[in-house]
């Protein structure tokens, strides 16, 4: 090996932008191979990792699991092609995505409700422990308002 088809991990750090911890964490997950070692046995790495990691990387940014990320490099790894598993993963990931996007914008719109009506609160009504909570018209179990408290 020359010294430039070989990184030792800090060097491949600084090149990926991952930290030392990150990579030894990859490496022991079975996501990045298992690092050659120097004559004093420092972990030694080739261009190949540094490309591995870029895939994780950008595998991550799409919202797959490391344990997805390992059976798409493993599928790899045995010279299979793993486009159609991913796409139907990416598939669910993006209708995992959507319901967060739907909860949220739920939650956006009770919050917004919540804070409209604080105005109206009885800040220091008797037995109350935070009306603009209570008002907030949601209850678990019962659906919006119910066994809600009402004004006297």
């Amino acid at each position: 090996m020359t010294d430039r088809d070989h990184f030792f991990i800090g060097e491949l750090a600084e090149r990926t932008g991952m930290s030392r911890d990150a990579i030894r964490y990859y490496e022991t997950m079975g996501v990045l191979p298992e690092a050659a070692r120097s004559e004093s046995g420092y972990r030694v790495y080739g261009v190949s990792d540094v490309e591995r990691l870029g895939f994780i990387a950008q595998a991550q940014t799409l919202g797959l699991t490391l344990e997805e990320i390992a059976e798409v490099l493993g599928m790899v790894d045995e010279g299979r092609q793993p486009c159609v598993h991913v796409k139907e993963r990416l598939a669910l990931r993006l209708e995992e995505t959507r319901e967060r996007i739907r909860s949220m914008r739920a939650l956006e719109r009770r919050l917004e409700r919540a804070l409209a009506r604080a105005g109206e609160a009885a800040w220091l009504e008797r037995g109350c422990r935070c009306r603009i909570i209570e008002v907030s018209g949601h209850r678990p179990g019962g659906g919006p308002g119910a066994g809600s408290r009402r004004r006297k």
